[in-house]
């Protein structure tokens, strides 16, 4: 029996270790370089731009350089807010004004959703009532004979 059970456990460890939770890895060039804008003025993430802009080597450098000394992720991302203010990070940090922008997009994505349901549910009950006619039938008489005067006296007379 005791062999049985090592037997299972040797079985299960095989198939679960893939979904231990793998220790974390040290933050690399990119992982920072994905957080942060390109300050050259072209708007794009730091990971995205290519090669050879000024600014960009800079960056990266100061990245490489820093990492080399040992400082960690945050201490990075606090060194580039203090140089170049908030609009470096790639994602605006989730505290103070920039919580309710963070808070604000799914409610107005839900809202809009609202919205647009009630819109297409008023045009559904509006398709199924029958169309309510502005004018009565003494009116649709009147402007019946009115016409077919005016017809009469068109082919009459012809062009003026």
């Amino acid at each position: 029996m005791g062999l049985k059970k090592l037997f299972i456990i040797l079985i299960l460890s095989f198939v679960l270790l893939p979904v231990t939770p793998v220790m974390a890895q040290e933050d690399t060039v990119s992982d920072i370089a994905k957080q942060l804008i390109c300050q050259c003025g072209c708007g794009r993430v730091l990971a995205e731009t290519t090669p050879g802009g000024r600014i960009r080597d800079e960056m990266i450098a100061i990245i490489e350089q820093k990492l080399a000394q040992g400082e960690s992720q945050e201490e990075i991302l606090d060194y580039f807010v203090a140089r170049y203010g908030e609009q470096v990070l790639a994602l605006p940090p989730k505290k103070g004004f920039n919580l309710v922008v963070w808070a604000l997009a799914p409610v107005a994505i839900l809202g809009g959703g609202v919205v647009i349901y009630l819109a297409v549910k008023a045009w559904v009950r509006r398709g199924r009532q029958p169309p309510i006619s502005a004018r009565s039938e003494e009116e649709d008489e009147e402007y019946r004979k009115r016409l077919e005067k005016e017809l009469e006296e068109f082919s009459e007379g012809g062009f003026r």
